[in-house]
């Protein structure tokens, strides 16, 4: 009996192997069966029905009746018909039903072989995206918006975990045109096996972009060291001879270092949370910047910053260059460093009116397309016009009390910023439900010593709740901050806490009739949510959009990271709203508010009413209905 059910179990075990072997073992086992049972209705029809066919004979007639059951008529005698008909039906379950079966299930792994996107592209001086997060489809949309020539963004390759299981769903869902989607490919694999990468042909990539997870939740730890690996697995690529041009994210700037150290090619790469931080920090500061500073992240119908070689200008003063623009606003000069690493330059921003343009240099516009930006090929005399009044610029608060509400990595980048700003002090609050103890730990270990320029006042607590967001006094405070929590699962949940605390809040303040109301900024992840909140004297900044946008930008002009850090930093040239005098406050038009920024050493990027629509880049003849709410958004020099 022992013997018996071991010699069972092998029988089983070596079938299962078989099966499991693909379809050719499959096949074969198949095969022997019919052969076995077709053997077996010989010999029985030899025997039992004592015809006149000789052995072969009946082995072939056995086969027919297995493999085709037209034959199952012709045949006579009741032993011979029933063992006809058992073999008919035996060919159905055998012959038909097993060879069917194992030909669908073949066909279907290839289908599903196929589907997953594993065979390695032939692509050359393409555009690799590793990973697919809540950056990616928007990197995409930057990448494939027709301001960016064709020719800089020929073909985009994604890898993704499985694109089975939602990549592809997602693009399909996109209104990409036709000729857009035959330029993007999905591969499946994973960023961190260097064999996978090759699926996308990343040795032959032009630019690599890798976009950080998501920030939220068990994501949020892990997302620096993934893109720090996978910059590994370039470096070995760098090593070979290969020198695609990398754009990463990181979500610490403080690992900004290591990674430039990983990779020795031609890297930049986008802090996110510092990035996010300065425009936050800077909108607390001058309520009203981040609606010019959305218009060129975010809206896609706005005009973008974009290079162009300043060949016909050489020799030429820079108010030479800029009086001759007429659909372009140029803004500064980009001059290549040839000491430093690859792809460094040198970001020189509303430069002085007789700055002289050297050989190699680059122009920075602002335009709606490249060709207004080509078409500035003429240097002109500039003739200043006389300027009896100066913009207002608005001062810098001394102090600000500040209502932080959530917690993520952002916030800690924020607040490590309001620590280093000597000419404000800073009073926040920040309330989340994550421990206290947990959150002062992490804020220390970016900033370990007592900052004389911020005090922070920690507060557990759920702040959806009326009668906590009550006890906080909102209305005192000159900024409320609302934060997409990396507690949550996902960006849809943050989203969604965000915007019941908005509403509580903006029922509170309704309710109290208080004669001002404080400047809100609300975080978001997913930019359909901005309609909820987008409320008088409250901005909203979608941070997902943002550092896609920059990430793209880069993707394709990599002298544009150190200007986003320019833009949006403290000091030295940088972003920056300006007032009209009273006696400006009427109908002016634009190449008249140009003169005035440019008596102030700066360059007028375009303007905004309080609470209204961005308009950047407006042509010189554009007439302006100034009034005391006109703000003008600038790029101030130094």
């Amino acid at each position: 009996m022992f013997i018996a059910s071991r010699i069972s179990a092998k029988i089983k075990f070596s079938i299962e192997r078989m099966l499991g072997g693909g379809a050719l073992l499959q096949l074969l086992l198949a095969w022997g069966i019919v052969v076995l049972v077709a053997i077996t209705g010989g010999f029985l029809a030899f025997y039992l029905t004592r015809g006149d066919a000789g052995l072969s004979e009946e082995f072939w007639w056995s086969f027919l009746r297995l493999t085709d059951p037209g034959y199952l008529g012709d045949d006579e005698g009741l032993l011979r018909r029933v063992i006809s008909t058992l073999l008919t039906v035996a060919g159905y379950v055998l012959f038909m039903g097993t060879l069917v079966a194992i030909m669908t299930q073949w066909l279907f792994r290839q289908m599903r072989y196929f589907e997953l996107g594993q065979t390695p592209v032939s692509f050359r001086n393409h555009t690799v995206l590793l990973g697919w997060t809540s950056r990616t489809l928007p990197v995409i949309n930057e990448l494939t918006n027709p301001i960016i020539p064709i020719q800089n963004v020929n073909k985009i390759a994604v890898l993704a975990e499985d694109i089975t299981e939602g990549p592809s769903e997602e693009m399909l869902a996109e209104d990409f045109s036709a000729r857009d989607r035959r330029r993007i490919v999905l591969r499946s694999g994973s960023i961190l096996n260097p064999d996978h990468l090759l699926r996308v042909a990343i040795a032959d990539a032009k630019t690599v972009i890798i976009p950080s997870r998501s920030n939220f939740a068990e994501q949020t730890l892990s997302a620096d060291t993934d893109v720090i690996k996978v910059l590994l697995s370039l470096q070995t690529e760098y090593a070979k001879g290969k020198d695609p041009q990398v754009v990463a994210e990181l979500q610490d700037a403080r690992k900004v270092p290591i990674a430039l150290h990983t990779y020795q090619g031609n890297l930049q790469i986008i802090a996110s949370d510092l990035i996010i931080a300065r425009i936050l920090m800077r909108s607390a500061l001058y309520p009203g910047l981040s609606g010019a500073v959305n218009a060129l992240l975010i809206d896609p119908e706005q005009a973008q910053f974009m290079p162009e070689s300043a060949e016909p200008f050489v020799g030429k003063q820079w108010n030479q260059v800029f009086a001759g623009a007429q659909k372009a606003t140029p803004c500064g000069i980009l001059r290549p460093e040839k000491s430093k690493r690859s792809g460094s330059t040198e970001t020189i921003l509303a430069p002085q009116g007789n700055f002289v343009i050297a050989q190699g240099d680059e122009i920075l516009y602002l335009a709606t397309s490249h060709q207004d930006a080509k078409n500035h090929k003429r240097a002109a005399n500039h003739r200043p016009m006389q300027v009896n009044e100066r913009l207002i610029t608005p001062p810098r608060p001394l102090k600000r009390k500040i209502l932080m509400l959530g917690w993520n990595n952002r916030v800690i980048a924020l607040l490590d910023e309001m620590a280093k700003d000597s000419r404000t002090k800073y009073y926040v609050t920040n309330v989340s439900s994550a421990p206290v103890a947990e959150r002062q730990q992490l804020f220390q270990e970016r900033w370990p010593t007592r900052s004389k320029q911020l005090e922070i006042d920690w507060q557990q607590a759920d702040y959806t709740a009326e009668s906590v967001m009550s006890a906080l006094k909102p209305q005192d405070f000159d900024s409320v901050m609302m934060f997409s929590s990396d507690r949550s699962a996902s960006g849809e949940e943050a989203d969604a806490r965000s915007i019941v605390a908005f509403m509580l809040l903006d029922y509170l303040l309704a309710q109290g009739n208080y004669e001002t109301r404080p400047h809100i900024m609300v975080e978001l992840h997913d930019p359909s949510n901005a309609a909820y909140v987008n409320h008088s004297n409250n901005e909203v900044l979608v941070s997902s959009v943002v550092v896609s946008h920059v990430l793209a930008q880069v993707a394709v002009y990599p002298q544009l990271r150190l200007v986003y850090e320019h833009l949006l930093s403290a000091d030295g040239a940088r972003m920056a709203v300006r007032f009209l005098p009273a006696k400006l406050q009427r109908t002016i038009s634009i190449a008249e508010l140009r003169e005035y920024a440019l008596a102030d050493r700066a360059v007028l990027l375009g303007y905004q009413e309080i609470g209204g629509k961005t308009v950047l880049n407006p042509t010189a003849n554009t007439q302006v209905k100034a009034t005391e709410n006109t703000q003008l958004i600038v790029l101030q020099g130094v």
